[in-house]
């Protein structure tokens, strides 16, 4: 049985790198979000959750015929899925903002946590855009 006291890859394994997203390439990315899979920084956890990540897509892809029909149709439904994500991104940035007055951070950190604030409202008012064109959540309609 692996000793749970020390880390699988040992204490001097350097962290999981978060990798860069080619946007022409966004399905190599699909399962869980990468703000997600940066807390597990890990190696080993990290590639497990991404393998796990996969399966599930593709299990969801391949089973997919038997799920219930969206309300909408499915692009309308695909499209809310990314609104969400607009809005994850939209509030995670915002948190990276406030750390300037939660944390202590570096210079550096600093001025990237500034960023972080200033792209804030371009993001939200391109997730609002979006918002607008899909209409009411069907949700709302009740």
């Amino acid at each position: 049985m692996r000793d749970h006291s020390t880390p699988p890859s040992g204490p001097a394994s350097p962290a999981a790198p978060v990798p860069v997203v080619d946007p022409a390439r966004f399905e190599d990315f699909e399962g869980f979000r990468e703000t997600t899979l940066a807390v597990f920084t890990d190696p080993g956890a990290n590639d497990t959750l991404r393998d796990l990540g996969d399966l599930l897509y593709t299990l969801g892809l391949d089973y997919q015929r038997y799920w219930p029909a969206e309300p909408e149709g499915a692009f309308y439904h695909q499209a809310r899925a990314a609104l969400a994500d607009l809005r994850h991104l939209e509030g995670y940035l915002a948190y990276l903002d406030r750390q300037r007055a939660e944390s202590s951070l570096s210079d550096a950190e600093e001025r990237l946590s500034a960023a972080c604030g200033r792209l804030t409202p371009k993001l939200k008012s391109v997730a609002d855009a979006l918002e607008h064109a899909l209409g009411p959540h069907p949700a709302e309609e009740v």
